[in-house]
């Protein structure tokens, strides 16, 4: 029995088929064999799986195998078995028994065999047609719909499996390879990963293959010969090589992206595809791809410095680049992703300059009565009266007004009261025509800018030669001045971004990053602060995707705060450990707060819906 090759057919055909002048009448000719795989997923993203599709667009025909010319004006008669295979022109289907015209392929739709006549005038030719099933299973022993569904990103640590009678195992994420064929040997299947953007990530030869009862969804109306079908041990898609090659799950893991694909393949061709989104099912139900917006900047020590990280701008952006790469893995857990990367504008800048009058700074006390003095960028002088009882909100409307009669203009935005405080407080951002910022300064050296004895008012300056001043327990909800200061120096004003700012470090050492979140209820939100030492970490403590994980979560805490202490999971609050058992998992049900507090339906959305379009991707040659 001959089989036949992609790129080889129509030559073996043009010989099985002989032309008259070479054959006597009625000549039957030896079976040819034809390998086809049953077209169950959706190159096309249009929601319909290929096989039920009366007309198919060019990317869907990617499964197709070409008959070849030697079949140009044959009548194909299928004599047993027409339901599990069809006959395709220009993408759509041709009629058993119809004469084949050239360009014309067969595609695979159910497990079995087609047995078939290939006719011209007198002449015979018998073709076989064997249709395999290719697909994925979950731990329950359930299909996983290539249209429909998805693979989901490994969110447990590696473990060693059980290798027990049972097919069903506990862990939702790994699948199975199931293969169901007609053929007696048992077919040699790869995997192959792309990402997003099409390049390819990593291939796996399913490991353990083990035979199995087909089961009745698959074998009903499959022809004789009987099908046989196996299944392989649980695959886990796995965000990068350090989770890939665990020893307890390297011969079962396989690297994956969200957005991306997963790729079954035999002899280097694509077969089946399914793409990876994120978890399949949980307690917000099927998660598909998430897209939040980062506006990034990367600090200079002084003006005209060397920035944070990366020794110089260039160098600033690749490193912040990968930072982000390596939190949009751990995120693409929960379906969550931050777009290309290639398209992510990373802004090198320098610290502000001391744009922000803070009033009633810190701990909000009302006014006694005085003078609030100050100078706009070394000339404009405002000079504004106090009195009893006035609270900071009050004297930081009066001082915007002052700031715009004389010609510029104000921002005014009030903060969280901190612990301890009276009143909140309440800052004025100073900015020159065109939205610069301004630069605010004393009158005097020697004279404080408020002469009122009860309410404090400040210049806010950011100088990070000994790092950035950052808040503690009092004035988490708030931030410190110097916070403040930089912070709203950069603020789009856009509730629907994510501000990352990394500077040198911070005061005092022992800190990575921080975040500001909307549930405090203060002015500074959805606002990560990373300092080098959290980029240095890496994956030992993947400090920005903890960080941003206090955004989306619109949590302050962490769950070994008041729970068990598992050093696993992304948002423990004092893992640090590069191995595959460090903090880089999230739960199902984090992912299902995710998507309550921060989704398209969140009173705040952070995250809105990225459907995914057809990939394009090149087989590796093997």
């Amino acid at each position: 029995m001959a089989r036949v090759g992609r790129l080889l057919f129509h030559v073996a055909l043009a010989l099985a088929l002989p032309s008259r002048a070479h054959a006597a009448p009625g000549v039957i000719r030896a079976p040819i064999t034809f390998e086809l795989v049953a077209d169950r997923d959706d190159d096309d993203v249009n929601g319909i799986p290929d096989a039920d599709e009366a007309s198919l667009a060019s990317m869907a025909r990617v499964d197709f195998v070409l008959l070849g010319d030697a079949f140009a004006g044959a009548t194909l008669v299928a004599r047993e078995g027409a339901e599990h295979a069809r006959v395709m022109v220009g993408g759509r289907p041709l009629a058993w028994g119809e004469p084949v015209p050239r360009g014309a392929a067969l595609e695979g739709l159910t497990p079995g065999v087609v047995r078939v006549e290939a006719r011209r005038g007198s002449e015979t030719s018998l073709l076989r047609i064997n249709v395999t099933a290719l697909g994925l299973r979950d731990g329950a022993d359930r299909d996983v719909d290539f249209t429909r569904s998805h693979a989901s990103l490994d969110r447990e640590p590696p473990s060693e499996i059980d290798r027990g009678d049972s097919v069903l195992y506990a862990a939702t994420d790994p699948l199975r390879v199931f293969i169901a064929t007609p053929d007696d040997a048992q077919p040699r299947v790869t995997l192959d990963s792309f990402g997003a953007n099409g390049a390819h990530l990593d291939t796996l030869a399913p490991p353990g293959l083990t035979g199995v009862s087909c089961p009745a969804s698959v074998t009903a109306g499959a022809t004789q010969p009987a099908l046989h079908c196996y299944v392989s041990d649980p695959v886990r898609f796995v965000i990068d090589d350090v989770d890939r090659r665990h020893v307890l799950a390297t011969r079962r893991s396989i690297r994956a992206e969200l957005g991306g694909a997963i790729v079954l393949g035999r002899d280097g061709k694509k077969e089946q595809a399914i793409r990876v989104l994120g978890p399949r099912d949980g307690p917000a139900g099927p998660i598909g791809r998430l897209r939040a917006s980062i506006r990034p900047f990367v600090l200079r020590l002084a003006p005209g410095g060397v920035p944070s990280i990366g020794g110089n701008d260039a160098g600033a952006v690749v490193a912040f680049r990968g930072e982000l790469a390596s939190a949009a893995g751990v995120w693409g857990e929960c379906g969550i992703s931050f777009g290309p990367l290639d398209e992510v504008v990373v802004h090198v800048v320098d610290p502000p300059p001391s744009h922000l009058l803070a009033v009633g700074n810190d701990l909000g006390i009302p006014a006694s009565g005085g003078h609030v003095r100050f100078r706009i960028d070394g000339q404009k002088v405002v000079d504004l009266v106090t009195r009893g009882g006035e609270l900071p909100l009050e004297v930081a409307h009066e001082a915007a007004r002052a700031v715009e009669h004389a010609g510029s203009t104000a921002v005014l935005s009030a903060n969280a009261r901190v612990g301890a405080g009276a009143n909140p407080s309440v800052d004025v951002s100073v900015r020159r025509h065109g939205g610069v910022l301004a630069h605010l300064e004393r009158i005097d050296l020697g004279t404080p800018v408020s002469s009122d004895p009860t309410l404090t008012v400040r210049i806010g300056a950011v100088d990070l030669a000994d790092g950035l001043a950052h808040f503690g327990d009092n004035d988490s909800v708030a931030g410190t001045l110097e916070e403040r200061t930089l912070l709203k120096g950069i603020d789009d004003g856009d509730p629907s971004t994510i501000e990352v700012v990394v500077v040198p470090f911070f005061t005092g050492g022992g800190r990575i990053g921080e975040s500001f979140i909307g549930s405090d209820r203060t002015s500074l939100r959805d606002v990560v602060l990373l300092d080098r030492a959290g980029v240095r970490a890496r994956t030992s403590s993947l400090t920005l995707a903890h960080e941003l994980g206090h955004v989306l979560l619109d949590v302050p805490g962490h769950p070994d705060d008041y729970g068990v202490d598992t050093p696993t999971r992304l948002m423990d609050a004092d893992a640090s450990d590069a191995s595959p058992f460090g903090p880089r998992r999230l739960t199902l049900a984090e992912c299902a707060r995710v998507v309550r507090e921060s989704g398209p339906e969140a009173r705040s959305p952070l995250l809105r819906d990225w459907p995914i379009t057809p990939l394009v991707y090149r087989m590796p040659t093997r």
